[in-house]
């Protein structure tokens, strides 16, 4: 039985054709949405007669081996002298600078797409057009040659011969895995309470090609129940790949240990996790230039080798493994994870490779996608998360800096940021607050196009310093405030947004559903998790779930019993603060009394928690207070002073870095406190987000401060029962825990609480 290996054209090029450098001294970073929207542009001016978009594929045999290869030309165009094949490319570089030789790559994957035509037909020889069209001009520039049947043949030849090696362990590699994927078993010894539920469904919904909304209590085991039914699905037909996507580094761990698990019961597949690349580059700065970074100079010419290395050696590709493979072969080890993205079977990262416009994996096309599973941990961090990712800012102290900067240097540059900043200027008025904008004009759009033609041309080969550095920030902040302009509509305000005296345009999105749904739908099968979706309606309806999405709600696997559940109606509103203090301060402290051990308390900010801690020093125990913008490190160290059998209070802030995703088992911790309701303060945005659910029939205040505070203190309290044989306290500190909205929110392991007056 012969074995076959799938890859497309341009896949095949790329891995033959590639070499240089990494030099992102200046890269556009065109979107696939702005190059597919300049392809669509040519297309337009095709003749009746031509094709577009047109599928082809061939098969090619070596050694019981089969290599299909498929691909998509951009245009497929008749003339007086024969067919043209066409390849379309856009490009930011100036159309002068742009010789035939420059992209051996594209003539590469041009040439594939010729011979596989010309064999389907039978012809002798074929024309081959490379169609450059320059991204902010639109101007295009052609090259077009003619190439022989023969010559064709003999370099496609080539290139297979050239691709067999890799091939070969790419089929080692899934042989591999298909064959340890049946055979696996849970790799615990029996389920927890609800986790063959949990795991049952996943395989179910990624069977059926769904989508799951799951509530998995703490403890329960959600990484390895959804992960193992995940990896089993492999088996299914079409379904290859999985995505998990994390908020946090933490959780991301968590990930790696249950694949270590799998393996060590019989799993052989590859994993990658992805690491930012300001955490993971060797450099002081992250300048992608070869001038200034030996990884980046000549990474494509070696970058093959690495891949061949890493992959016959390592199944599970973490951030240490890939940084001592990228030392060893001297490439960059952020562009080798995303590389190694292209093979591995599971990769973990952060949701913003996946959702982000910005960053999203311009790789992952639309046929992969749909072999792809994703797994979304932690998904009510999602929400609001997407709500920054689609939206977008322009600031006028940036536009005015850059006219003033580069007013010797760079006229035109200078004067088209002048023009962005007097049209804010403009828009500003004599506003003195906040304000909505009912629509932009359309001239914005073309004034922020010659600015950023003018950054363009400016950053071509602009040495690095300070005075470019802060014109790229600025060009990409443009560039991305332009890409959410386009998916501007009835989910969106338009807000010209007043701090401090400093004016900003900000594209906000106030309900990121419909985008989510949108990049979600592209994929096999999503599985959103979470110990606290809850209430189940909101997040449902928040992250984009459709009616016919499958949902499930797991009860605790705890006993009520391991919670001391006590809540203090002790006033925490703002104007209350300064005469509850010290009375609050009692309350904790005598919550340290009732048992020996290590507490964590969290309160709404950090001005609230130093105020408290003003008092609560006065008692005679050991204190750790989080700090503003601690590195991972001081986190580490913050953390590591909760040891069994001592007696340590954490002071730390609501919502955040300590408050999910730390789990501290047994005597670790043995109680934690919330204080207040997690509600954010009152803002102009948030008042906007209520008014907008409000109108589609939603209680607005609710959605708007009610829920996401909420589920602050849930996953804050959930920091204390990890396991089953965990016990310990949680006091809920604020009047309105009492009201029965608040009662409602509870989980029903909190529901047996007493009141202390």
């Amino acid at each position: 039985m012969e074995n076959t290996m799938t890859i497309s054209v341009r896949d095949l090029m790329a891995y033959i054709h590639r070499s240089g450098n990494i030099d992102n001294r200046f890269r556009s970073n065109t979107t696939l949405t702005e190059g597919t929207a300049i392809h669509q542009d040519v297309q337009k001016t095709y003749q009746e007669e031509d094709q577009k978009e047109v599928a082809l594929e061939h098969t090619f045999v070596r050694e019981h081996l089969s290599i299909h290869l498929q691909g998509r030309c951009d245009g497929l165009l008749q003339s007086d002298e024969g067919p043209i094949i066409d390849e379309i490319k856009s490009t930011a570089r100036d159309l002068s600078e742009i010789t035939e030789e420059s992209d051996p790559v594209y003539w590469a994957q041009a040439k594939g797409y010729a011979f596989i035509y010309a064999l389907q037909e039978q012809l002798q020889a074929i024309q081959v057009q490379l169609t450059y069209v320059q991204k902010q001009s639109k101007e295009k520039k052609k090259f077009l040659h003619t190439f022989s049947m023969e010559d064709l043949t003999l370099f496609i030849e080539e290139c297979i011969d050239q691709y067999m090696s890799y091939a070969r362990i790419l089929l080692h590699i899934r042989e591999q895995k298909e064959s340890s994927i049946p055979d696996l078993s849970f790799p615990f010894d029996s389920y927890r309470d609800g986790q063959r539920k949990l795991a049952g469904s996943v395989y179910r919904t990624i069977e059926e090609k769904r989508d799951l909304y799951a509530q998995a209590p703490t403890g329960i085991g959600k990484t390895i129940s959804t992960l193992f039914p995940a990896v089993k699905a492999m088996d299914l037909d079409r379904m290859e790949k999985i995505y998990y996507l994390t908020a946090k580094t933490v959780t991301r761990a968590t990930a790696e240990e249950a694949l270590k698990l799998m393996g060590d019961k019989g799993l052989t597949l590859r994993s990658v996790t992805l690491t930012a690349k300001d955490k993971i580059c060797f450099q002081e700065e992250t300048i992608c230039q070869p001038d200034y970074c030996e990884y980046a100079d000549g990474y494509y010419d070696r970058i093959n080798d690495a891949l061949v290395d890493i992959m016959m050696n390592e199944t599970q590709m973490t951030r240490p493994i890939i940084e001592s493979y990228a030392k060893k072969h001297k490439v960059c080890p952020f562009e080798f994870s995303l590389d190694l993205t292209n093979e591995a079977d599971v990769v973990i990262g952060d949701y913003n490779y996946i959702y982000d416009p910005r960053v999203a994996l311009k790789r992952l096309l639309p046929d992969q996608k749909k072999k792809t599973t994703l797994l979304v941990d932690e998904s009510h961090n999602l929400v609001e998360r997407a709500r920054e990712m689609y939206s977008a800012r322009l600031p006028e102290r940036e536009f005015l800096l850059i006219s003033e900067d580069w007013m010797y240097e760079n006229e035109k540059l200078s004067k088209s940021a002048e023009a962005i900043y007097k049209s804010l200027i403009r828009l500003r008025g004599e506003a003195k607050q906040s304000f909505v904008l009912e629509d932009l004009d359309g001239g914005w759009e073309e004034a922020l196009e010659r600015f950023m033609e003018q950054a363009e041309q400016q950053l071509q080969n602009e040495p690095v310093d300070d005075q470019s550095e802060h014109l790229l920030e600025t060009y990409f902040t443009t560039q991305n405030f332009m890409k959410i302009l386009e998916l501007v509509d009835k989910h969106y305000k338009i807000i010209g947004e007043l701090e401090q005296g400093e004016f900003t345009l900000k594209l906000f999105c106030l309900d990121p559903s419909h985008v989510l749904q949108e990049t979600t739908k592209g994929f096999r099968s999503s599985i959103f998790f979470s110990a606290t979706l809850s209430p189940f309606g909101y997040y449902k309806d928040m992250l984009g779930g459709k009616k016919d999405d499958y949902i499930l709600q797991l009860p605790s696997p705890y006993q009520t019993s391991q919670i001391d559940l006590v809540i203090a109606p002790l006033s925490t509103r703002y104007k209350s603060r300064e005469q509850t203090a010290e009375r609050l301060a009692e309350l904790l402290f005598d919550q340290t009394q009732q048992r020996k051990g290590n507490y964590l308390f969290f309160f709404p900010s950090y001005q609230y928690m130093n105020l408290v801690y003003h008092h609560f020093k006065e008692y005679p125990v050991n204190i750790a207070v989080q700090e503003q913008g601690m590195d991972e490190e001081r986190r580490e160290d913050f953390l590591a002073q909760f040891l069994p059998g001592e007696e340590l209070v954490g002071f730390a802030v609501l919502g955040g870095v300590f408050s999910e995703g730390v789990d501290l088992r047994g005597d670790r911790l043995n109680g934690v406190a919330v204080v207040g309701i997690g509600l954010a303060p009152r803002s102009f945005e948030k008042e906007l987000i209520k008014d907008y659910f409000q109108k589609k029939g939603r209680n607005g205040y609710d959605y708007a401060y009610v829920y996401p505070g909420m589920n602050k203190v849930l996953q804050a309290g959930g920091r204390l029962i990890r396991s089953e044989t965990d016990h310990g306290s949680i006091q809920l500190i604020d009047d309105r825990f009492l009201s029965p909205k608040y009662v409602q929110l509870l989980p029903e392991d909190w529901g047996d609480y007493r009141v202390v007056r």
